[in-house]
């Protein structure tokens, strides 16, 4: 033990050390990335606000929000986005805390399968739902409606695994356990002690899956719905400092919910894991 002790200190002064001397490097590599990542986006903004002779303009900001299709396209792919949304979480729900709880040996299963929609390439997604939905009703068929379920299905791995580690986050099947036994039903359980517990989970999925729509150019093209992404492309056919503006628009648009997301995952780290959850039982069976 004593030949032992004297090397394991000086393994961790070590470590310690390499530690110390890491700090500029990590630091140089993370302003390399960032300056990456930083430098063409504030070129590109200089861009867009550079008129003739180099001056300083507003005119592709002006001329965009003075055009009706640039409000109609994004009123349509919020839309859709609301109604991606909606679905997905009336899926997740039940399917992930049911997968939790009763069937915990098949959630490797369902990971993966959550996970084909990055394998799968989203035209032959596309042209499988088209023939599958062939004799719908034109209600779903011919509307956005059935490119909000094509986004369910395509945003899925995102949606389903930032659900399903929040639902890993907690003990669940003691926490439903519980609610049984002091007589909560599964409508009680889920509205005062599960779903409170789970708030960052599916705000997480929520966003996740909302940005993925305001993005999304592929299959809105091949179905031929004019959606923001699609307008996009149309004007940077014509107008390149247009174009410019509307990318750095559609890039806020999604740096503004992954934000969120980040906050919020943040806050949960930082409080208690798993706290409130006595009282949520006891609220559910006062209830």
């Amino acid at each position: 033990m004593a030949t032992v002790t004297p090397d394991l200190q000086r393994a961790g002064g070590g470590g310690s050390n390499v530690l110390r001397l890491g700090k500029p490097f990590r630091y140089s590599v993370l302003t390399l990335v960032g300056a990456f990542f930083i430098i063409p986006i504030l070129a590109s903004a200089r861009f867009s606000f550079l008129g003739n002779n180099n001056s300083f303009t507003f005119s592709a900001y002006t001329q965009l929000f003075g055009t009706p299709q640039f409000w109609s396209t994004l009123w349509l792919s919020v839309k859709v986005g609301v109604g991606t949304v909606a679905l997905t979480l009336a899926l997740l729900i039940p399917t992930v805390i049911f997968v939790h709880v009763r069937l915990p040996r098949l959630r490797r299963l369902f990971e993966s399968v959550s996970l084909l929609p990055l394998v799968i390439p989203s035209v032959v997604v596309t042209l499988g739902v088209i023939t599958s939905f062939r004799n719908l009703p034109n209600i779903i068929y011919g509307t956005p409606v059935i490119l909000a379920l094509e986004y369910v299905v395509l945003a899925l791995p995102y949606s389903y695994r930032t659900f399903d580690s929040a639902v890993q986050s907690i003990d669940l099947k003691t926490l439903v356990d519980a609610g049984q036994s002091l007589g909560a039903g599964w409508i009680k359980l889920l509205r005062f002690a599960i779903l409170p517990n789970l708030r960052s989970g599916l705000l997480g999925a929520s966003i996740l899956t909302f940005a993925f729509c305001l993005g999304e150019f592929a299959v809105a093209s091949l179905l031929s719905f004019t959606t923001f992404p699609v307008f996009l492309v149309q004007v940077g056919r014509l107008e390149a400092s247009q174009a410019v503006a509307l990318s750095l628009i559609a890039l806020i648009f999604t740096w503004i919910p992954l934000a969120l997301v980040m906050i919020v995952f943040s806050q949960r780290r930082g409080g208690r894991r798993g706290a409130g959850v006595e009282a949520a039982i006891e609220s559910a069976v006062a209830e």
